[in-house]
């Protein structure tokens, strides 16, 4: 019994050996290769995209394609590796192709919101609503766009946070640019007590808002009694300047025009409410 149970397990263990000899002569040279074609491709296509972003000629193109098109060239050549690996894997590349439409559809059906952004991302760069550089508020978050990718935009905010949105969102949703154009307007309130003389206060905030380094001279400013309410008189102070010096004078001319007010024995109000019981 013992013998017979011996000779099985030498019967089995050689079926065994023989089994991964035939693997490893039919197919142990093409599966080193796929993995040598793997390993190599991944590292050609890394120096490839790191190579093509130092060359002149990417520097030349618009900013606002140069994420999409890098994203979009190394998933092309990531996908040129992997079908490469499987051709020399020996499997026919008639299977690959019917395998890969076969699995596109259900990829699609699964990837809508993917699919979705991918759209988003080749709207923004055709119709520019925006450029790399300019700063935007869009879906709650402000901040100045890093890079347009393929599937998603990428912010820097004020207070150095980064924020990633889909594309889907920003080309289907509202979008303020602040930077679009070479010139903006400051434009602040001073509430006032209303008893004060409108035309005093009017001529100390016009001097505040003249003298304003920053602003554009060929712009006059202005200053007017904007509305009545919260127990206050509100006073609108326009300025016009240069886009990048625009929270310059944001801040600079509140913090003047109440110390100017200050000094004219004029204190700015607090909104109020009336309470009473009946």
């Amino acid at each position: 019994m013992p013998i017979f149970l011996s000779a099985e397990v030498k019967s089995g263990v050689s079926e065994v050996l023989t089994a991964i000899r035939d693997f490893c002569v039919s197919y142990g040279f093409k599966l080193i290769g796929a993995i040598l074609v793997l390993i190599i491709g991944c590292w050609l296509v890394k120096l490839a995209i790191k190579l093509m972003t130092r060359s002149r000629w990417y520097g030349r193109i618009d900013k606002d394609v140069q994420g999409f098109a890098k994203s979009a060239l190394k998933g092309l050549l990531y996908a040129i590796v992997v079908i490469t690996a499987v051709a020399i894997m020996g499997v026919p590349m008639a299977s690959v192709v019917a395998v890969i439409a076969s699995c596109g559809v259900a990829i699609g059906l699964a990837l809508q919101g993917s699919l979705s952004n991918l759209a988003g991302g080749l709207m923004l760069v055709i119709f520019k609503p925006f450029h790399v550089g300019d700063f935007i508020s869009a879906n709650g978050y402000d901040g100045t766009v890093e890079e347009i990718g393929l599937f998603c935009t990428t912010l820097n905010t004020l207070d150095n946070r980064r924020v990633v949105l889909p594309n889907a969102g920003l080309s289907n949703s509202c979008m303020v640019n602040a930077t679009h154009f070479d010139t903006r307007r400051v434009d602040r309130i001073f509430p006032v007590d209303p008893s004060a003389d409108s035309e005093r206060i009017i001529g100390i905030l016009k001097a505040v808002a003249d003298a304003q380094e920053m602003r554009l001279p060929d712009r006059e400013t202005e200053v007017r009694l904007d509305s009545f309410g919260d127990g206050c008189a509100k006073y609108h102070v326009r300025i016009w300047c240069n886009t990048p010096d625009y929270w310059s004078i944001y801040y600079s001319v509140l913090e003047d025009g109440k110390r100017a007010l200050a000094e004219n024995g004029i204190d700015t109000a607090l909104p109020s409410m009336e309470i009473r019981n009946r």
